[in-house]
C-alpha cells in the first residue's frame, strides 16, 4: 500500500497514542441476491423486473482521513478492483493513526490502473476489460419478467470523489481511532442508486429497469441491452420496446428527472452515469459529499 501516516503530531504523541484502522467494501444484500431485496421493505423495481448480478466490479481507492484542523492522518494512493458479488472484504488497513475524532474522510470511486491490486476473484480478463476502458464499474447480469431474460454487461466511466462522509451508524463526521485499537469501517455501495427514476433527493425515488429494458437487441438466440444503446432514451420521450410511449402501471407518461444533477446530455445513458456517482457511502446509510476528481 503506497500510502503515508502525515504530520508527526498526527501519528501520536500529543494525540494521546496511536491505533488503526481497518476498511472493508459492502454492495450489500443486493450485490449477493439481486432485485428484488426481500424482507418488510422489500427493495424492489416498481415495473416487476428482477435483477441478478454476476459481477459488480469497482476501483476505489486515495483513502483520505483529516482533521476538521487541518492536519491529515492518511493520504492513501493506494487502489483495488473488487467484486462486491462476492462478499464484504477488506481492503485497507491503515496503522499509526493519532487517536482522536477525525472529522474528514473520503474516497475516491476511480478509474481502473495498471498499478490497481486486485482483491478477492477477478479475472485477469475483468481486470484487464476495466483498465482499458478507463472504467470504474464492470456491471454485469441478467434481468427477468414474464418469461423474458435479458442480458447486460457494462463498463461504466465515471469517477467520483466521495469526501467529508457521515458515519451511518452515528451521523457523525469522519472515524474515530482510539489508542492501541484497531476500528472497523466500511465503504458501502447503494447499487439501487443506479436505477433511480430521478436524482438529487432519493427520497420519493423508485427502481425502473422497463427504459432499459426497452433498448434490448438479439444477439444470436438471447437478448442483450448495450449501454450505448442507452443513448436513444431520451428522457423526456422515452419508449417503450415497440416504439410507442412509455407510460406506467395507471397510464401515466414516465419521465426520468436528473434535478440539479448536471448529465452531459438528456438521455438514459448519461443519466445512468450521473446516477452511479451517488452510490458511495459510508458504514451503510451514511452519506458523502461527492464531485468530480
Amino acid at each position: 500500500m503506497v500510502a503515508a501516516c502525515l504530520l508527526a503530531s498526527a501519528c501520536g504523541g500529543d494525540e494521546g497514542g496511536t491505533g488503526s484502522l481497518t476498511l472493508n467494501i459492502s454492495g450489500e444484500e443486493a450485490a449477493v441476491t439481486g432485485y428484488p431485496v426481500p424482507g418488510d421493505d422489500e427493495l424492489a423495481f416498481v415495473d416487476g423486473w428482477a435483477v441478478k448480478f454476476d459481477k459488480y466490479l469497482v476501483s476505489v481507492g486515495n483513502v483520505r482521513i483529516e482533521g476538521a484542523d487541518g492536519k491529515l492522518a492518511w493520504d492513501g494512493e493506494d487502489a483495488v478492483i473488487v467484486d462486491l458479488v462476492k462478499g464484504e472484504p477488506v481492503v485497507f488497513r491503515m496503522s499509526g493513526l493519532g487517536a482522536r475524532r477525525w472529522e474528514r474522510f473520503g474516497y475516491d470511486i476511480l478509474p481502473a490502473d495498471p498499478g490497481s491490486r486486485v482483491v478477492g476473484a477477478v479475472s485477469e480478463a475483468d481486470r484487464d476489460r476495466m483498465v482499458e476502458g478507463g472504467f470504474n464499474y464492470l456491471v454485469e447480469g441478467k434481468a427477468k419478467k414474464d418469461g423474458r431474460e435479458l442480458h447486460f454487461s457494462w463498463g461504466l466511466a465515471n469517477p467520483t470523489r466521495n469526501h467529508d462522509c457521515r458515519n451511518g451508524v452515528d451521523g457523525k463526521p469522519g472515524v474515530v481511532i482510539r489508542n492501541n485499537a484497531d476500528a472497523d469501517y466500511q465503504i458501502t455501495l447503494h447499487l439501487d442508486h443506479l436505477f433511480y427514476d430521478h436524482l438529487g433527493d432519493h427520497k420519493d425515488a423508485r427502481m425502473r429497469f422497463e427504459p432499459i429494458a426497452a433498448m434490448a437487441v438479439q444477439e444470436g438466440t438471447g437478448w442483450t441491452i448495450p449501454f450505448d444503446a442507452l443513448v436513444e432514451q431520451r428522457l423526456a420521450n422515452l419508449k417503450a420496446a415497440d416504439g410507442s410511449p412509455l407510460v406506467d402501471e395507471s397510464g401515466a407518461r414516465i419521465f426520468y428527472s436528473p434535478g440539479s444533477v448536471p448529465l452531459a446530455d438528456d438521455n438514459l445513458r448519461d443519466y445512468l452515469l450521473a446516477a452511479s456517482r451517488s452510490q458511495g457511502r459510508f458504514n451503510g446509510e451514511g452519506s458523502c459529499d461527492n464531485s468530480i476528481p
